[in-house]
């Protein structure tokens, strides 16, 4: 194999803008806080909408000013129960960060995706997950399992559980420690030119660029594709 482990970006790199007849990521946040309202309407919490979606706007930018990379979805939901005074604990708090982070559909996710990554395995190779995301990561594993990725991914490190974004090193030296892949071949395959080439290969690993869109990389990663079939190909050519 040409690689000892393949560590993936999240969005734009596997989930794109969405096709088909399911909502859109735009829709889906858009509606994010009135589920958070029918929810605890279920959970037999009376709160008027237009108080909880100002006091989510008010937490969210304050959660962000005080925890800053180590903000995420469970910090502003538990920072949103406490401010309302309503009558939940973590338990509760935890569910509203998933209702709040809402679904990610399969047909967000690039095409031929799943296949890729069954082929990958199906050749021996590891796979995982690097992610600059405000989602805990039971919210991201829960959405990962529900397109069908999730078995596929052995280390999954996701930015707001740790405090730590790319592109700096000690998250991806955090991945080779978790992995035992120190001294390792490692590629890591994202769509960003500082956080997902330039963090990487400045701790020695290969690069793969999904292009897309701007930045271009001006061959500073070390392969760019369009389909992912493209990098099945070049991780399976010996």
């Amino acid at each position: 194999m040409r690689f000892d482990y393949i560590f993936f970006d999240s969005g734009g790199t596997i989930y794109g803008p969405g096709t088909g007849s399911d909502p859109s990521p735009k829709q889906v946040a858009s509606h994010r806080t009135s589920r958070v309202h029918a929810f605890l309407v279920g959970m037999g919490v009376e709160i008027d909408s237009a108080r909880l979606e100002k006091a989510i706007a008010r937490q969210e930018e304050l959660c962000k000013r005080r925890l800053r990379k180590s903000y995420n979805l469970f910090e502003l939901m538990k920072a949103v129960v406490s401010k309302l005074h309503l009558p939940l604990g973590s338990e509760d708090a935890a569910c509203l960060a998933d209702v709040y982070a809402g679904p990610r559909y399969a047909s967000w996710l690039f095409p031929g995706t799943v296949q890729a990554f069954r082929t990958l395995t199906n050749n021996g190779y590891r796979l995982g997950i690097i992610a600059n995301t405000p989602w805990p990561g039971f919210c991201m594993d829960r959405a990962f399992a529900g397109v069908g990725l999730l078995p596929f991914l052995s280390i999954r490190i996701y930015s707001g559980d740790i405090g730590i974004e790319k592109p700096d090193p000690a998250i991806f030296r955090l991945a080779e420690r978790i992995g035992r892949l120190q001294g390792k071949r490692i590629l890591y395959v994202g769509n960003e030119l500082e956080a997902d080439i330039e963090g990487p290969a400045a701790v020695g690993w290969s690069t793969a660029f999904r292009r897309g869109g701007p930045p271009i990389t001006r061959g500073s990663a070390d392969v760019e594709f369009d389909h992912i079939s493209e990098l099945v190909r070049y991780c399976l050519d010996q």
